[in-house]
Parts: C-alpha cells; sequence; structure tokens
C-alpha cells in the first residue's frame, strides 16, 4: 500500500472528526443557518478542493470530471438516484426549512458545491487511489461519506439528521457504483446535483 493510499484511508474519519468541531463553533458563533453553510464551504474548500488536490493531480481530476456522452444505460443509472432521493424525502419526512429567499439560494448552492467537491473526494480520489481495491474505493468511501454527515446534520435545516446521515450512506454506496461502473466522476456529480435539489427543494 503507498503512503498516499494509507493517508486516504486514516484521513476518511479524520473528514468528521476535524469538522464536527468546526459547525459546532460556527453555529455557535454566526447561528445555526449560517454556520451550516459556512461549514459547508470550508468542508469543500479543505477536503473536496485542496485535500483532493494534493492526494490526486489536477490532470487526473480534470479527466475525471470531464462531461461524459449520454447513452440509454447511463440515463438508466442516473435517473435511479432521482427516484431513490424523492423516495426518500416522502418516507423520511426530510424537510429543508426555506424561510428566505437567501436560506433558499444556500440550499442551491449546497447542492452545487456538495456535487462537486464531495463525488472528487469521495468518488474520484479512491478511484484514482484503488483502483484494483474494489473494498476502499466503494465500500470505505461510502461508509466515511454517509457517517461524515453527521457534521453538518448536527447544526443542518435538515427536520431529519438521522435521516440525512443513512440516506447519504445509501446514497454513497450507489454513487460509487455508479462511478466504478462509468469509469468516471461526471455521472456520480450529476446524479449527485440532482439528488441534491430534489431533496432540499
Amino acid at each position: 500500500m503507498t503512503r498516499k493510499q494509507k493517508i486516504l484511508i486514516l484521513s476518511s474519519p479524520f473528514v468528521l472528526g476535524s469538522m464536527y468541531p468546526v459547525f459546532q463553533i460556527l453555529a455557535a458563533v454566526v447561528g445555526e443557518t449560517l454556520g451550516w453553510y459556512l461549514g459547508l464551504v470550508i468542508y469543500w474548500i479543505l477536503w473536496g478542493g485542496l485535500f483532493s488536490l494534493w492526494m490526486v493531480d489536477k490532470e487526473k481530476i480534470i479527466n475525471l470530471i470531464k462531461p461524459q456522452k449520454l447513452n440509454r444505460q447511463v440515463l438508466f443509472l442516473v435517473v435511479i438516484p432521482l427516484i431513490l432521493a424523492g423516495l426518500f424525502r416522502f418516507l423520511t419526512g426530510t424537510v429543508y426549512e426555506k424561510h428566505s429567499f437567501w436560506v433558499l439560494i444556500m440550499l442551491l448552492s449546497t447542492s452545487l458545491g456538495n456535487g462537486f467537491f464531495e463525488e472528487v473526494l469521495w468518488r474520484g480520489v479512491f478511484l484514482v487511489q484503488f483502483p484494483e481495491k474494489l473494498f476502499f474505493r466503494i465500500v470505505w468511501s461510502s461508509v466515511w461519506f454517509g457517517l461524515w454527515h453527521i457534521a453538518p446534520g448536527s447544526v443542518s435545516l435538515n427536520s431529519n439528521p438521522t435521516g440525512l446521515v443513512i440516506g447519504a450512506l445509501f446514497f454513497g454506496f450507489y454513487l460509487s457504483y455508479l462511478a466504478n461502473k462509468t469509469g468516471t466522476i461526471w455521472w456520480s456529480m450529476v446524479a449527485h446535483v440532482l439528488g441534491g435539489l430534489v431533496i432540499v427543494l
């Protein structure tokens, strides 16, 4: 196992461990809504951006996020999580409070930010670092992707933080499967953004 592979494995629980207090502090200082949003922005920059670029060079990330041609099979695979996101929202009663126009803008931007940065970190980096190790590429990354949601869920606008974590866990497995199947994170990014919009809107 390479040094970067070991660091990636060890860093997975550290994402939760490092970000949980960030969300708590920000929520206490600027309030839950803004604290939740700023916590996500910090997570995107540090983990989805800087850490991911350190783990995988820029050219590989660019190749992973290049738009891909849509075919029937991929369309089917992208539509499935949208249906599941709608069912999840309906069955768990997950609702994001949208008490102002600015909160709505924040929620829309988090769908885009999470769809991009989380896919780079939890799918792209693992896809590159563990091309031959399915356990780390799919299982390990998906479990920690789900568990990391404890941090934003602790101060979330979501009325069901437990449902958020469980939903993210299953969604993570599906997105990892999609990235693995297509060899790119383009379609998992598309599914993540659209699935996020279904849930927050």
